[in-house]
């Protein structure tokens, strides 16, 4: 489960030794202090990413798989479902259909849903923070 602090022992704002001492991650490439990244040890190589900002903690958590938010979003299921769940989600670029946008995280109001869709099919499901300082 994707909830509003994290993905199982897997927390948002963990230090990278601590978020590496969970033994969920594979090894984050490199050590400076700036922005890092990781895969999920349960996840294929191209999904589960997490990122690691120098000054926020782990700020990224990608879900991958049949992985679902407490409210029971996940990827593969209908835009129009989303937005059921979410119909706070707001558009970054594009639409519900087509596009990249933002849910209100329940039960954190420092983190947000990210969601992307595709055809009407949310593709990309992701916790982070809404402050993050890593990408986009």
């Amino acid at each position: 489960m994707l909830g509003p602090n994290g993905l199982g022992s897997l927390k948002l704002g963990m230090s990278r030794q601590q978020a590496t001492a969970t033994g969920m991650l594979r090894p984050f490439p490199t050590k400076g202090d700036g922005c890092a990244s990781a895969h999920l040890t349960s996840a294929p190589t191209d999904r589960g990413l997490v990122i690691f900002s120098g000054t926020l903690g782990l700020a990224v958590i990608d879900a991958y798989g049949s992985i679902k938010t407490h409210e029971g979003a996940r990827i593969g299921m209908s835009s129009a479902d989303m937005l059921r769940i979410y119909p706070t989600w707001k558009a970054a670029d594009g639409d519900a259909t087509n596009g990249r946008g933002y849910a209100k995280t329940p039960g954190n109001d420092k983190a947000v849903y990210r969601i992307a869709t595709r055809n009407g099919t949310v593709t990309a499901l992701t916790l982070q923070y809404s402050n993050q300082n890593c990408y986009e």
